[in-house]
């Protein structure tokens, strides 16, 4: 029982840089206030169903996330999640996570008396657009061996030196031009958000959200997503096939120091759900994945012969501005058999969209996608599933489909 909660971040050195092999554990209340220590029924029994406690090891990205509940108020104290976070070594945090509008008066967070560490520990639990259960989601980056000082000098942003520009669907390092990709650092904005459809003037993105823009070779790109320690943004074009760039950021007037990239004119990839399932949407707008993929957005299977919507990003120059199809042709395998393209260009906002028929010979399973452009092959495959028994799909429109492209952005981006 309770409202179902994503805490969500990273484990970052003091630099910025993702830390690998850390072990962060996270135990709290349940629904009624009781933990799972023996004298933690306080009042009444304890929810059976609840865990209540969590442990996860960090990747070479340094991220962690954990399916848990909004944790209810313990006798005397305010909603709150207590963490530990351990590093290879030894070394190791420990902390509580508050939830932003709840602090009321609290004896261990008053006790925080510096307004800057007091933000650090205090975060917005939002509700996930969509979700029909109410779920929430929570962004928390921990950065080890820093300690946030009231009165300190301001820092300029920090964007990590290897691997800190991404191809913004792969996650790979590289990006294209013209294409989505993220950047990550340290330091890069107090504030989390995406841009709302109010900046989006004439049509024009905006190049700045609360004061943080990115620079490409001295371009400003068009910035979607911000948070301390992640930026989204769609990088300019350019006519080169292959280029160094220099990459920045400024917040809060203060600029980072670059960090080089290689620019390609291709580096294909395609947007994903959670576990690698390939953002795909059919043509009643359902979105394609196991049930329960992501939660509070119901999912289904493709059907062998329908049309599927996939959406990518990094497959070179269209033959005008979107909707537009791209110059090159591109080929799509689904289990390594070559899948009918009805469609394949940029839908707005910039948003490479594929209309693609499943092979009929397929049966009920996970099956993995690839594409190719300009010899160009994805370098990461994502997988599709797929069920005979799923429910028909409409009919496929003539050219491409608008999907929400703003929705589909935030579920496989931020």
């Amino acid at each position: 029982m309770g409202t179902i909660s994503w805490l969500s971040g990273r484990i970052l050195s003091a630099s910025g840089s993702p830390l690998r092999n850390a072990v962060m554990e996270i135990w709290q209340a349940d629904n009624a206030g009781n933990y799972i220590h023996s004298r933690g029924a306080l009042t009444g029994a304890r929810d059976a169903n609840f865990q209540g406690y969590g442990k996860f090891e960090t990747g070479s990205d340094g991220r962690y996330l954990f399916r848990t509940i909004k944790p209810s108020i313990f006798p005397g104290r305010v909603r709150h999640v207590h963490v530990k976070v351990t590093l290879p070594g030894g070394q190791s945090l420990t902390s509580q996570l508050y939830i932003e509008g709840e602090t009321g008066n609290d004896g261990v967070l008053n006790g925080i008396t510096n307004a800057a560490q007091r933000a650090w520990v205090i975060r917005p639990w939002t509700a996930i657009s969509g979700s029909s259960a109410n779920t929430r989601a929570v962004n928390w980056d921990v950065v080890m061996n820093f300690t946030p000082a009231e009165t300190a000098t301001p820092a300029r942003p920090t964007l990590v030196s290897m691997a800190g520009v991404t191809n913004g669907a792969s996650l790979r390092a590289g990006a294209a031009s013209g294409s989505w990709i993220t950047l990550y650092g340290a330091g890069l904005t107090p504030t989390t958000r995406t841009w709302r459809e109010s900046e989006i003037a004439g049509g024009k993105l905006p190049e700045s959200l609360d004061g943080v823009s990115v620079r490409i070779n001295n371009q400003p790109s068009a910035v979607y997503y911000i948070s301390p320690t992640q930026i989204n943004v769609l990088a300019p074009e350019t006519t080169a096939a292959t280029t160094t760039a220099q990459v920045t950021v400024t917040s809060n007037n203060l600029t980072s120091d670059p960090v080089t990239v290689q620019f390609k004119q291709f580096d294909p990839a395609f947007f994903q759900f959670p576990d690698q399932n390939v953002a795909a949407v059919r043509t009643d707008g359902a979105y394609v994945g196991p049930a329960g993929l992501i939660d509070g957005v119901p999912t289904v299977s493709a059907r062998p012969g329908e049309t599927v919507l996939l959406f990518g990003t990094g497959f070179g120059p269209t033959a005008a501005a979107p909707p537009a199809a791209t110059v090159n042709a591109v080929k799509i395998r689904i289990d390594g058999q070559e899948a009918a393209v009805t469609y394949a260009g940029l839908i707005s906002p910039p948003l490479y969209q594929f209309n693609v028929t499943v092979p009929v010979s397929l049966g009920d399973g996970d099956y993995p996608i690839a594409a190719e452009v300009a010899g160009v092959r994805t370098a990461k495959i994502v997988k599709l599933r797929v069920a005979r028994t799923s429910s028909a799909a409409a009919i496929m429109p003539s050219t491409h489909r608008k999907v929400n492209s703003h929705q589909l952005l935030r579920l496989v981006t931020a």
